[in-house]
């Protein structure tokens, strides 16, 4: 095992094994979310419908685009080596993840699945929904990892990087789906 705890290519195998996996989630997500951002383009012509409820989708997005600087924050003291105070970091990200969840529900109900728009808008905001529970799941764990084992945090600490990614990647593909369903 690498003394590094961000990791290289020189580590062994099963060492970039297991940080390369963490990514496959985020290449299905951006598959997944992809295949419905251009179904929604079928219906291209229809516009948004008078349903969808642009203050909150316009919330949620700049809730998310604000938490950039935690996740920067985050990456930076991981960076450093400074772990405790990462962890601040990850409270408040775990709790904007808790805000989208219950933001992403509240909407469900605001345009009839019978319309094209509002099938493809619930199965993708669906999909996200999901997504977030992953990461605010993860973030929990990172939380419980660093409190309760902080020298095993820190020898893993690619998982804490990993995670932090995971939320930039989340962050993107939140602003596409805004764009795409509440601007397009």
């Amino acid at each position: 095992m690498a003394v590094e705890s961000t990791g290289s290519l020189m580590d062994p195998a099963p060492e970039r094994a297991k940080r390369g996996a963490f990514f496959f989630p985020m290449l299905f997500m951006g598959i997944i979310c992809a295949a419905f951002d251009l179904g929604r383009f079928l219906w291209g012509g229809t516009g948004v419908p008078k349903g969808a409820d642009f203050g909150t989708g316009a919330a949620l997005t700049v809730i998310m685009l604000l938490s950039i600087g935690p996740m920067l924050g985050a990456r930076g003291k991981l960076s450093r080596g400074q772990d405790a105070a990462a962890l601040g970091n990850f409270t408040l990200l775990m709790v904007v993840g808790i805000l989208m969840i219950a933001g992403i529900i509240s909407t469900w109900g605001a345009v009839p699945i019978g319309l094209g728009y509002g099938g493809i808008y619930d199965i993708t905001s669906g999909w996200l929904g999901l997504y977030f529970v992953a990461v605010t799941l993860a973030f929990l764990a990172s939380i419980m990892k660093g409190k309760r084992v902080p020298a095993r945090f820190s020898a893993e600490r690619w998982v804490a990087h990993n995670v932090v990614s995971f939320w930039g990647f989340m962050v993107l593909v939140w602003t596409v789906f805004f764009i795409v369903f509440y601007l397009a």
